[in-house]
């Protein structure tokens, strides 16, 4: 989707009557007829529970209503569900809500109105201060939904059913109830004088939070647990983003909380002001300052705003800004010949199509799938004949109504279904609302498809009317609870509160530690061939003749125990490490001595020139986190298809790798994942003029913010927080430039076949190989430079943040014990710290592995513990000569390649590329 940063500025706009309004963080779509208090207590309904509603007077949460289904919410999923289709259970005495579900809505309520109730009584201690508490304390809360009767037996389904429906409504208040609270410890109100104090609220970053929020820490002071508090952090309940909210309508003189707008506005809450004259904008804004924001910006905007009415059908808004006129919706900014679409779903395509589609290719399948393959497949088949919930490692994919994940569609789009994924964290909540009939299994793929039943999700108008009189009749509605009862409430309720990880965390499908195959390295990233043992008198051979394997990061028992091949070994290491580059010692151990008997480029064998192609270039500084490769070599094949854009970056020892394997790669593809097998740095760059500019894709489904886990000091983390860090790395895995990953290599390669369960099976294919030899996706905002810029251009490839390579190395901010300041401790050492490791070579090695598994095998039996960044350099620290000899291989390989491979003919650019690095 195109850029929504404007939306959070003032607009100003007329109704058909002519009426002004000013709006602040402008929604996909204007419906500006609010509902006021008579119909509230009346004839509520879910179409006006959509709307935004006039002077929130009493009901504060109301503007905080999210505006579309909690759709793959981990925390909210449970709710995700069509309360009028689903069946009551018959039970001994009556009629009611199903168990699964009925302890899981139980569980959520509890939690939820702790949460609320603890923050919303405490906000004098929070950014909101008093002022903005005072605004609410007096206002009645929406009841909560245990109120309405879904937890009790009914005499028949019909009154079942509607307690159920009446519920889940009240659900929907207290989710908004929730996020009131944690708005109001999050962004400052207004003072006594009616100012905005200056309170920082960047500590709220959908990318990084480096300062801990004020509500984790006082709700870990309060002892909620922390299964809690990260559920809540990763739920769309406090996710702030624009067009979340349904919002309200502001009547400035019969409004009575509008010290709370700043915590609105700055939430990204939509908010309407009505202006019935001009006279009001002085009067407020000399009254009260903080609603300068909320005032048109001149009079020439309100006449302006004047002569463009809505007009249209469907209902085309104009917002007036700067003398400039915008429509809204804009259905400009779509292609209106395709329609969205998800993951391997093909455009105007129907759940039936795609269905029918998918099973064609799965006689093909059956014949090319190998004996363990098929064997696997049929043991899953089984388990989900069984009814047995997802695995963690599966994919499962929900199909809903577009408008459902884009609310401003072109309308004749609003009825076209997507296929849109699930993260692992919500898979047991929607598995528990779908019944059997709504689910299909696909073994092939190991996926799972889910959808509801007709009708849906679909626009909700005014006669989806749930009958009048939601509110009971034998008490008003509850207001918050006074500081004097907070006592009495909070030990009724959180004797129910407990660790909610029974849903939230997928079961793993196993715990086996498997190992990754690796070649034999001397040969094909060193280039050692031991032609002959002769000895030479000026070669020192024991400098470097104990544990040789260790400095070669080799498991002893496979390293040669020939003494004869270890002494010619040892003098090759001598002469790379001494820089002794004319010493007889290579002559008959390094292929890329001339004088070799199987030298690289000798005659008599395919000439590599014929069939690959290189450059040299160099890599862009980062300031942030940054790889060991200053350099890149970029490997280009003769036979490469003329449609394939992106080139192979690589080191200059995966270069020359390439070389030695030419025999079995013939192509970039080939190539590519011969380099991600054994785990080596590459990038699959595409030359790019300039920076991609961000572009309207209607392929990718919006993905929520992962949030970092808190802990408290001294607090041991478990098996459980493992498995919910592997969740969470399966989930970013899922998104198109997370490819990326792969090709990093090292510790975050490994992380992510680990995770994924990305290893190759007995026909060489891996879960991961479409993603990694499609070249760069098509998510533009990650790509970042490879090369630096040459002749007007640079090579670009997907990155991945700060923020995500912290997902995947398993970072836990703990507290420190001085004041909100945390540290970050991680379950795997982070990036950088891996590959500025001593025994850091570039690929991965057998003695990686082996530390890998023991690791790992600590961690699964409850032995290891996530360390800060001291104990990872320390864990690190193996081997000092096992890097210093990669990269003085790594030079001369670097100097191989441009001697025999780059055509120039000026030293002056190597002496340039070589003073840069």
């Amino acid at each position: 989707m195109s850029s929504d940063n404007w939306r959070t500025s003032l607009h100003t706009f007329a109704d058909e009557n002519r009426e002004v309004y000013t709006i602040t963080n402008v929604p996909p779509i204007i419906n500006i007829a609010p509902i006021d208090e008579a119909e509230v207590h009346t004839n509520f309904n879910v179409g006006a529970l959509l709307r935004p509603r006039i002077n929130p007077n009493s009901f504060p949460e109301l503007p905080f209503v999210l505006s579309r289904d909690p759709v793959g919410d981990p925390l909210l999923s449970r709710l995700c569900l069509d309360p009028a289709g689903i069946v009551p259970t018959r039970f001994e005495r009556g009629w009611a809500l199903a168990d699964n579900i009925r302890q899981a809505w139980i569980r959520l309520e509890s939690g939820l109105l702790h949460v609320s109730e603890i923050l919303l009584t405490s906000t004098e201690r929070s950014p909101c201060g008093t002022y903005g508490r005072y605004a609410i304390r007096d206002q009645a809360h929406w009841p909560p939904p245990q109120d309405y009767g879904y937890r009790e037996i009914h005499q028949s389904a019909c009154a079942a059913q509607r307690s159920i429906i009446r519920s889940h409504v009240a659900f929907r208040l207290l989710v908004a109830r929730c996020s009131l609270a944690v708005a109001l410890w999050l962004f400052p109100g207004a003072d006594d004088d009616g100012m905005v104090r200056a309170v920082v609220t960047t500590r709220y970053d959908a990318e990084v939070e480096t300062v801990v929020p004020d509500w984790v820490t006082f709700l870990k002071r309060q002892g909620v647990p922390h299964s809690w508090i990260d559920a809540l952090r990763d739920s769309l309940l406090t996710d702030f983003s624009i067009n979340l909210r349904v919002g309200t309508v502001i009547d400035p003189p019969h409004c009575e909380c509008l010290a709370i707008l700043p915590v609105l506005r700055a939430a990204h809450v939509p908010i309407f002001v009505q202006w019935r004259n001009r006279s009001l904008i002085a009067q407020f804004g000399a009254a009260l300052p903080f609603m300068k924001v909320f005032a048109p910006r001149s009079p020439q905007e309100v006449d302006l705003a004047r002569q463009y009415p809505p007009a249209g059908k469907p209902r085309i808004v104009f917002l007036s800004r700067c003398g400039e006129i915008r429509r809204l919706p804009d259905y400009s900014a779509f292609d209106d010949k395709t329609p969205p679409f998800g993951p391997y779903q093909l455009p105007h395509e129907s759940r039936e199509k795609f269905f029918m589609r998918r099973e064609r290719y799965s006689s093909d399948q059956a014949r090319q799938q190998a004996t363990p393959q098929s064997e696997w497949r049929r043991q899953r088949q089984a388990l989900a004949n069984a009814g047995m919930p997802p695995f963690r490692q599966s994919r499962v994919y929900l199909w809903v109504y577009a408008q459902v994940l884009y609310p401003d569609l072109p309308p004749h789009w609003l009825d076209y279904e997507y296929r849109f994924p699930i993260p692992p964290a919500a898979y047991r909540s929607l598995w528990m609302t779908h019944p059997p009939s709504c689910r299909k299994y696909h073994s092939y793929y190991d996926e799972w498809d889910l959808w509801f039943p007709l009708g849906w999700g679909q626009q909700r108008g005014d006669a989806a009317d749930l009958e009048p009189g939601l509110l009971p009749s034998t008490q008003g509605p509850r207001a918050s609870l006074t500081v004097s009862a907070k006592s009495i409430w909070e030990h009724n309720i959180a004797s129910t509160v407990g660790e909610e990880q029974e849903l939230l965390i997928a079961t793993p499908e196993d715990r086996d530690i498997r190992t990754i195959v690796l070649p034999y390295n001397l040969r094909i990233w060193y280039g050692l061939r031991i032609a002959d043992t002769r000895t030479y008198d000026n070669v020192d051979y024991q400098k470097f003749s104990q544990r040789q394997a260790l400095l070669f990061a080799q498991n002893p028992y496979q390293f040669p125990d020939d003494q004869a091949i270890l002494k010619s070994i040892a003098g090759w290491t001598w002469a790379m490490m001494e820089g002794q580059l004319q010493s007889p010692a290579l002559q008959y151990t390094w292929d890329l001595h001339k004088d070799h008997p199987e030298y690289l480029l000798r005659k008599g064998v395919a000439d590599p020139h014929n069939s690959i192609v290189m450059d040299q270039h160099r890599a862009p500084m980062r300031l942030m986190e940054h790889d060991d490769i200053g350099r890149w070599v970029q490997v280009m094949y003769e036979k490469d298809p003329c449609t394939q854009k992106w080139s192979i970056f690589t080191s200059a020892l995966g270069a020359l790798m390439l070389v030695r394997c030419i025999d079995r790669v013939q192509t970039s593809l080939d190539a590519i994942l011969i380099l991600v097998l054994a785990g080596i740095p590459a990038r699959t760059g595409i030359p790019l003029d300039s920076p991609p500019s961000p572009a309207v894709t209607m392929t990718a489904p919006p993905f929520r913010p992962l949030r970092l886990p808190y802990r408290q000091r001294g607090e041991r983390p478990s098996l459980k927080d493992y498995d919910a860090y592997c969740q969470r790395v399966l989930e970013l895995s899922r998104r198109p430039h997370v490819r990326a990953a792969w090709l990093k290599g090292g510790i975050v390669w490994r992380i992510m076949m680990e995770v994924t369960g990305g290893f190759a099976g007995d026909d060489g294919d891996m879960t991961f190989q479409d993603q990694v030899t499609q070249g760069p996706s098509d998510a533009v905002d990650h790509h970042e430079p490879v090369t630096m810029e040459r002749e007007g251009k640079s090579f670009y490839d997907d990155d991945l943040s700060l923020a995500e390579l912290d997902i995947i190395s398993g970072v836990v901010r703990v507290y420190t014990g001085v004041g909100a300041q945390t540290e970050d401790v991680s379950w795997w050492p982070k990036h950088h710290a891996w590959v500025n490791g001593s025994s850091y070579t570039g690929i991965w090695t057998e003695m990686d592995e082996y530390w890998f598994n023991k690791r790992l095998r600590k961690i699964y039996e409850d032995e290891a513990q996530p360390l800060n960044s001291h104990e990872w350099r320390e864990a690190l620290r193996k081997n000092k000569g096992t890097g210093r000899l990669m990269m003085a291989v790594d030079e001369q390989s670097w100097r191989f390649t441009y001697r025999n491979f780059i055509q120039k003919t000026n030293v002056e650019d190597l002496d340039e590329i070589y003073s840069d690095v």
